[in-house]
């Protein structure tokens, strides 16, 4: 048996490859449906946003030729003017807007198909990651993009539609009409002056009217209600009633005039001239004149006598008058400033160089800013023998005129001291004459007013500046200081009570150095005298002190007074019962003013006089001196040897001091120049040497800011001297201070081991005590 399977197997698996067939295509058929809807679907969407954007843009254009159909008009003199508020027409404006709007709304079109068109890829790509071929788009979303890319949007489309014409109503504007004229005169009020008996129905009347306008116009009765109503009228002009002026008659009139009316009246217009002829009538009369010429002549004389004397009288009155005094004061200090306006300007520090200038150099140099020169006096010069500033205010300075060298061969018969104010360089504000010369003074730091002055015959008194009188506060008396010696220091101290909070405390002391030796304290109680005691009676020194060694003279000395000379004195700034006394030895004397007739230490600082002792405004251990030997010389408490010695001249040192700006700096005074050193740079030479005049200088001082020097000179001129060109004042002052000294003493071993061992000298915190 045979059978034929081959052409039936054929046909079947046939039937079998066209049903997939047919099935796939129904399939991808369906798929195409699906995107074709939804691609309608997008297309619709779109058309709906642009029917919405252009109805909008329809609805503005309809409303604004709405507007335009509106007119005001208003009759202005019989004629119709249209009033209609004209369109703001800005092109520029409306299209940016439209832009604005259209963009808009075109990116959130985008966004919506953007989303949507994501959504298919990703369903696309995982449908086709099978697929045969590398195109990984799917022909849906190539349709949309060449869709997308083809829209064109024009913002300036528009579907025009039919609009209706709008007839516009005339407007017209509402107004009222107001004429003013001129009423007829309505009198509310009139009150007549009038002047009747007291008592009389007339006179209660008149006493009850006032009384109703006292209450109407100055009591309760004038605060009511008020208004004020104003209209505009016209102007009219009024003559003022200082136009009208009171009619000038004149006549001729007769007066009875005697003899001795017509002799007084001439005699006053003659008393100039005989007042100018008085001279020649000292003389007494010739004997050849007759009697009655020489009465005559001596009657005139003496009534010019009594003229003159009257003039002084009145003269001298009139320059005790404070007010006159005060008036002159300030018309001087007017007539000052216009000539030393630059020099006040510079004292007061105006114009001060920036710490950012390029072109400071510093060269240390002064510049003469003015000069207080005192009323000449033909009989004697008096030299400056002492300066001081008063401690409350800078500007006021007072400066004692008499004896500055006691070795002088002339000796002046009188002294002054004269209160100077900067305001008025030309003259002094005070002035107190003396009978003999001033030889020191001092301002109180306790109360600024009071002024100590010491005079050459050993005398002391205390004075108050801010008094117009010239009488002194209290005086000195022989029987508590017998001493006749001439007052070369005076120092004010502190009590060393605490009576600061007691009204009825005294008035601190202050202490006197004469010129013997001896030391003086005073003080001020409720008496015109000062009480005065001894405070110390120095003895010469014996043997060697400690200090620098000074070879002993080959000629064995016999001194005539068993007392030295006392030179200066000076006060500890911290300690304030510590003062110290400086002589002609070389040698400082620190004593207490607990302790009587006894010293407390001698240190030998000098080969010579000792002029000045002054403690650093940064340490009140260090400390420097200036003598006779021609040497600076600085201290420390505590080591018996100079740290350092500045010499340069040979010629005495009358005067040296710590500068208030600058803690390296010294500035020393020689009777021919001012030398300013700066030992953090140079100890050998100063930095600057400066000539103040062709006189001899005496003493000198500080401004409080330490940028002025004033110096006085024998011929008693004071010279205010700026201080210019100096270099910038470190930010740590004391820090530079202790560098530059141990820089100074570096190579001296002994000495740098005991200054480190005394540590820190300074005040607390590094600050400056002046």
């Amino acid at each position: 048996m045979s059978t034929i399977p081959s052409r039936n197997t054929g046909s079947s698996f046939k039937r079998s490859v066209d049903a997939d067939r047919q099935q796939s295509n129904i399939e991808t058929d369906k798929k195409k449906s699906v995107q074709v809807n939804q691609l309608f679907s997008d297309d619709a969407r779109t058309s709906k946003k642009k029917d919405a954007v252009h109805y909008y843009n329809v609805e503005t254009l309809n409303d604004v030729e709405y507007r335009a159909q509106i007119k005001v008009i208003e009759e202005v003199d019989g004629e119709q003017v249209d009033m209609t508020p004209k369109p703001i027409i800005n092109d520029a404006i409306v299209e940016q807007f439209m832009k604005f709007n259209l963009n808009v709304l075109h990116q959130m079109t985008n966004f919506n198909t953007m989303l949507s068109r994501s959504t298919m890829r990703s369903r696309t790509r995982s449908s086709t990651k099978t697929g045969i071929g590398g195109n990984k788009q799917s022909i849906d979303d190539i349709m949309n993009g060449i869709m997308y890319e083809t829209i064109n949007f024009d913002p300036y489309h528009s579907v025009e539609l039919p609009c209706t014409t709008h007839e516009p109503k005339p407007y017209k504007k509402s107004f009222v009409k107001i004429t003013l004229r001129k009423s007829s005169f309505f009198e509310l009020h009139t009150q007549s002056q009038t002047t009747v008996a007291k008592g009389t129905p007339e006179g209660e009347e008149t006493e009850r009217d006032n009384r109703t306008y006292d209450y109407l116009t100055l009591g309760k009765g004038k605060i009511r209600r008020r208004s004020d109503n104003d209209a505009q009228t016209d102007t009219i002009l009024f003559v003022s009633r200082a136009v009208n002026t009171i009619l000038l008659t004149s006549a001729t009139v007769s007066s009875y005039v005697s003899n001795f009316e017509m002799y007084d009246t001439l005699n006053n217009v003659s008393r100039e001239i005989a007042v100018i002829q008085v001279g020649s009538l000292k003389d007494p009369p010739p004997l050849a004149l007759t009697d009655d010429v020489v009465a005559a002549e001596g009657f005139e004389y003496e009534e010019a006598m009594a003229e003159k004397d009257k003039i002084k009288a009145q003269t001298d009155r009139l320059l005790k008058s404070p007010e006159f005094r005060n008036a002159i004061m300030y018309v001087g200090r007017t007539l000052s400033s216009n000539t030393n306006e630059e020099g006040m300007r510079r004292f007061r520090n105006f114009d001060q160089v920036d710490r950012t200038n390029t072109e400071a150099e510093y060269v240390y140099s002064m510049s003469l800013l003015f000069r207080l020169v005192p009323e000449p006096s033909k009989a004697e010069r008096k030299a400056v023998s002492d300066i001081d500033f008063c401690r409350s205010n800078g500007d006021i300075l007072a400066v004692g005129y008499g004896l500055y060298s006691f070795s002088s061969q002339y000796v002046p018969t009188s002294g002054s001291v004269f209160l100077w104010s900067i305001k008025n360089a030309s003259e002094p504000e005070r002035a107190y004459y003396y009978n003999v010369p001033v030889t020191a003074i001092s301002f109180s730091p306790f109360l600024p007013s009071l002024l100590a002055i010491g005079l050459y015959d050993g005398s002391v008194e205390v004075r108050d500046v801010s008094s117009l009188q010239d009488t002194p506060v209290a005086v000195s008396q022989r029987a508590t200081s017998p001493g006749c010696a001439p007052v070369v220091a005076i120092r004010w101290i502190k009590q060393v009570d605490d009576n600061e909070n007691d009204e009825d405390a005294d008035i601190d002391p202050f202490l006197s150095l004469s010129q013997d030796g001896s030391v003086t304290r005073f003080r001020i109680i409720k008496s015109p005298f000062l009480l005065g005691f001894t405070q110390m009676v120095l003895e010469r020194v014996e043997g060697h002190p400690e200090g620098i060694f000074v070879h002993p003279h080959s000629r064995i000395r016999c001194e005539s007074n068993r007392h030295p000379q006392g030179l200066s004195i000076t006060t500890h700034p911290l300690h304030k019962d510590i003062y110290y006394v400086l002589t002609d030895e070389g040698c400082i004397h620190k004593c207490s003013i607990n302790y009587q007739h006894q010293y407390l230490e001698v240190l030998r600082c000098h080969d010579g006089g000792v002029t000045v002792m002054e403690f650093s405004p940064w340490s009140p251990k260090l400390f420097l001196t200036c003598g006779n030997d021609w040497f600076v010389r600085v201290w420390i408490d505590g080591i018996t040897r100079p740290l350092l010695e500045l010499q340069d001249e040979m010629t005495p040192v009358h005067w040296a001091k710590w500068s208030p700006t600058h803690s390296t700096i010294i500035v020393a005074v020689n009777r021919e120049s001012a030398s300013m050193w700066d030992f953090r740079r140079n100890l050998l030479r100063p930095m600057s040497k400066h000539k103040m005049d062709s006189s001899f200088n005496t003493v000198a001082r500080f401004s409080h800011c330490g940028r002025t020097l004033v110096i006085g000179n024998e011929r008693g001129n004071t010279l205010f001297n700026a201080i210019n060109d100096m270099p910038f004042p470190p930010h740590f002052q004391y820090d530079e201070l202790e560098k530059a000294i141990y820089k100074a003493i570096g190579n001296d071993h002994e000495l740098l081991m005991e200054l480190k061992s005394v540590g820190f000298f300074g005040y607390p915190d590094k600050k400056a005590v002046f």
